[in-house]
C-alpha cells in the first residue's frame, strides 16, 4: 500500500510554462477514479496556493480542482503522475530548490461505510525538491 511519503519524489518538481508542475504519485495501491479526489492542495515555500488557481493534468486531459468530482470516466492509473499546474508570474529557474508540500484527500469507492459515505485517505507530503527543466526542453534535438 503507497503511503504519504510517496506522494512527492525527488523528480516531482518541474519548470512549466505557466510557473511550475507538481508531479504526484497516487498514495494508494490501486488505480481510482479522478472522482475519488475530494481535496488538493499544493503549498510553494510555505505559501499556500489558491485552490482555484491550480490546474490539474493527467491521461492528456486537463482539469480544475474543481472538476475533479465530476470525472468519475477517467483514472489515474497506479503508474501515472498526476501533473499539478502551479501558476508562477516568476517562476524558479531549473536547478534552484523549493519547498513543496502536496496534500491530498482521496475518497476510496468500494469502502462504503454509510450510506454515500466512504473512507478517506488523507495524504499529505512535504519535500526540498530541486526544480527541473520542463519535459518539452529536456527531450528538445534528440
Amino acid at each position: 500500500m503507497a503511503t504519504d511519503d510517496t506522494i512527492l519524489t525527488a523528480e516531482s518538481l518541474s519548470a512549466h510554462p505557466d510557473g511550475l508542475a507538481v508531479s504526484l504519485q497516487i498514495p494508494w495501491y490501486r488505480s481510482l477514479w479522478l472522482s475519488s479526489v475530494s481535496d488538493l492542495s499544493i503549498e510553494v515555500d510555505g505559501e499556500p496556493v489558491p485552490r482555484g488557481d491550480l490546474r490539474v493534468d493527467v491521461a492528456g486531459k486537463s482539469f480544475r480542482v474543481d472538476e475533479l468530482p465530476e470525472q468519475w470516466d477517467t483514472l489515474w492509473f497506479v503508474q501515472d503522475r498526476l501533473e499539478v499546474i502551479v501558476p508562477r508570474d516568476t517562476p524558479p529557474a531549473p536547478g534552484e530548490r523549493v519547498s513543496v508540500e502536496a496534500t491530498l484527500d482521496l475518497r476510496l469507492p468500494y469502502m462504503q461505510i454509510a450510506p454515500e459515505v466512504y473512507v478517506t485517505n488523507h495524504a499529505s507530503n512535504h519535500r526540498e525538491l530541486v526544480v527541473h527543466a520542463a519535459p518539452a526542453a529536456q527531450g528538445k534535438d534528440l
